[in-house]
């Protein structure tokens, strides 16, 4: 093989790698943190209930219809005595509780006080994909910020782009992105966003990085193929 030929051709693929590509369309700086609070309290009105989910029922003076954890089954019902199976998923606790006084007022409770709180939310997850040590779905306790849910990960591979790791949040009527450096937050230049269930956080590729890192990792071969020209 021509050597001026193959050098051109190494010189091509490190122009390409580089080359970082269109930047993803997403808020940044401000606007990304707005975005995250923007659509937390105007889109979810509260956490919306899944199945698998474990709640605790209090409907007061009325010790028979009171439990103290109920686990909404697969298909997102718990069961309830006098009304059957109702309906829970994708409803708020509040929610819940209005169908259940809903049910029971004038029929069977004269003026049901039904009071929901949620123990555990199985579907409190997040998911972590892109440049990072363990890629997966991880469940998190309440919400938890940017650096913790990397954290969980692994934290970020060396071949990373750390100023394009984006935050996607799915609401009802689309789905958000935010782009956030963390070299920046852990600087301490920029807060740490927080989180919510739900959310998926992905890791950006450094292109450049990776190529010369797999090229260090073949450089032997390499040496042993230009020897033999």
């Amino acid at each position: 093989m021509n050597y001026n030929l193959l050098l051109t051709i190494v010189i091509m693929l490190l122009v390409g790698a580089c080359s970082n590509g269109p930047r993803p369309q997403a808020d940044t700086g401000s606007a990304a943190y707005e975005m995250l609070g923007r659509t937390s309290v105007e889109n979810t009105g509260g956490y919306r209930l899944a199945p698998g989910d474990e709640l605790s029922i209090n409907v007061y003076y009325e010790p028979e219809m009171s439990f103290e954890k109920v686990v909404i089954d697969s298909g997102g019902r718990i069961p309830f005595p006098y009304l059957g199976y109702v309906k829970a998923e994708d409803l708020t606790a509040e929610e819940l509780a209005q169908v259940i006084t809903k049910g029971l007022a004038g029929r069977y409770v004269i003026d049901p006080q039904v009071a929901i709180s949620v123990l555990e939310a199985a579907s409190q997850k997040i998911i972590i994909e892109g440049e990072v040590d363990k890629p997966g779905s991880y469940p998190i306790k309440g919400k938890s910020t940017l650096l913790e849910a990397l954290a969980l990960a692994g934290g970020p591979d060396r071949t990373a782009r750390l100023d394009e790791v984006i935050v996607f949040r799915r609401r009802t009527d689309g789905v958000y992105a935010a782009r956030f450096d963390v070299k920046n937050i852990r600087a301490n230049l920029q807060p740490d966003p927080v989180l919510e269930g739900g959310d998926t956080v992905v890791v950006g590729i450094n292109q450049a990085g990776r190529f010369y890192r797999d090229i260090l990792q073949v450089a032997p071969l390499l040496t042993i193929f230009f020897l033999r020209l």
